[in-house]
C-alpha cells in the first residue's frame, strides 16, 4: 500500500481535505464555546447538527476514494461512487418531501391520529427502484475496487448514507422550528401581561347595570 502525498492529490480532493480541516476546527470551537444554555447557542448547535450529519454521510466515501487512489483504482470507481452519492441525495429529497407533506397534513400534531396508510404502496413504488439502483451500483463498485476490506467499508458507508438520508430530515425541521418559532427556544420570550385599568372596568359595569 503506497502513501499518496499532498502534491499527488487532485485539486478537487485537496479542496475536500481543506474543507474537512475547517469543519474539524469549527467543531472543536463549538464544543469549547457552545456550552451555555441560551437561544444563540441553541441556534448554532441546531445548524451544526445538520451540517455535521451531512459530513458524516460523505466522509466514508471520501475515505474509500482515498484508498482507491492509493491502490491505483480510483479512475475505475469514481463514477460508481458519484452515482451512489447522487442516489443517496435523491433518496434524501424524497424523504424530505414526504416529511413536508405529513407536517402540512398535521400528521405529527399531538391531537391528530393517522386514520389510513394509503400512501404506503406509492412510497414502496418510488423507493424500490432507488434501492435496486443502490444494489446494482454497489455490486459494480465492489467488482472494480480491490481488497476485501473495502467491501466492508462500502457496506458501512451505504447503510450510514441511507440512515442519515432519513434522520437529517428531522434535524432540518428541528432547526427550522428553533429559528422560526420562539416557543422552541431554550429561553422562550415571556408573554407580556396586559395592564387592566380597574377604574374603567368598574365604570363599564355600572353603565351596564343602568
Amino acid at each position: 500500500m503506497n502513501t499518496i502525498s499532498w502534491e499527488q492529490l487532485t485539486p478537487f480532493f485537496q479542496n475536500v481535505f481543506k474543507i474537512e480541516g475547517v469543519l474539524l476546527i469549527l467543531q472543536l470551537l463549538i464544543l469549547l464555546f457552545c456550552f451555555l444554555e441560551n437561544n444563540f447557542t441553541q441556534k448554532i448547535l441546531s445548524v451544526s447538527i445538520v451540517t455535521y450529519a451531512y459530513k458524516m454521510a460523505i466522509d466514508p466515501f471520501v475515505f474509500i476514494s482515498y484508498i482507491a487512489m492509493d491502490r491505483g483504482a480510483y479512475e475505475n470507481v469514481k463514477f460508481y461512487l458519484a452515482v451512489i452519492l447522487l442516489i443517496g441525495l435523491i433518496l434524501h429529497c424524497i424523504f424530505l418531501y414526504h416529511w413536508i407533506r405529513k407536517i402540512k397534513r398535521g400528521e405529527y400534531a399531538l391531537n391528530t391520529s393517522i386514520k389510513s396508510q394509503s400512501n404506503n404502496s406509492n412510497k414502496k413504488f418510488v423507493l424500490f427502484p432507488i434501492v435496486f439502483a443502490f444494489v446494482i451500483f454497489s455490486f459494480l463498485l465492489i467488482r472494480n475496487i480491490p481488497g476485501s476490506d473495502n467491501i466492508i467499508y462500502l457496506i458501512v458507508a451505504i447503510v450510514l448514507l441511507i440512515c442519515l438520508a432519513y434522520a437529517v430530515c428531522e434535524f432540518i425541521f428541528v432547526s427550522y422550528c428553533i429559528f422560526r418559532f420562539p416557543s422552541f427556544a431554550v429561553n422562550p420570550p415571556q408573554k407580556k401581561q396586559q395592564y387592566v385599568n380597574h377604574k374603567n372596568l368598574r365604570k363599564k359595569k355600572k353603565k351596564n347595570k343602568r
